[in-house]
């Protein structure tokens, strides 16, 4: 895979988010979010491990990203797509070829 058909498959706009950990004048954390990045990703839909756990009416879609390698992103951390929000569950960094970063995120409720 060469680097433009790469950067074709690129289509999605993805941001990252961190929690901030700033505190207010109570010294309760703040539930706010700072952007760590805006990102173009390919998204691929996963689907559950077992029969059982994908259909079941508590699963929450489950997406992978894969986009240019980065390594500002972390598990834990919010992943934002058009109108869906998303927790980053894990990032594996692929050095074969192409260096890639590819993220596995769940839908939050």
């Amino acid at each position: 895979m060469m680097g433009q058909e790469f950067s074709g498959i690129l289509r999605e706009r993805i941001s990252i988010e961190r929690q901030s950990v700033g505190r207010d004048a109570l010294g309760s954390a703040e539930p706010q979010y700072l952007t760590v990045g805006v990102f173009w990703a390919a998204a691929e839909a996963l689907h559950g491990a077992t029969t059982s756990e994908a259909e079941s009416r508590s699963a929450m879609p489950r997406w992978r990203f894969t986009l240019r390698e980065t390594q500002v992103i972390r598990p834990g951390d919010r992943l934002v797509w058009g109108d869906r929000i998303m927790t980053v569950s894990s990032v594996i960094l692929e050095h074969r070829l192409i260096p890639k970063t590819i993220l596995q995120a769940e839908e939050k409720r």
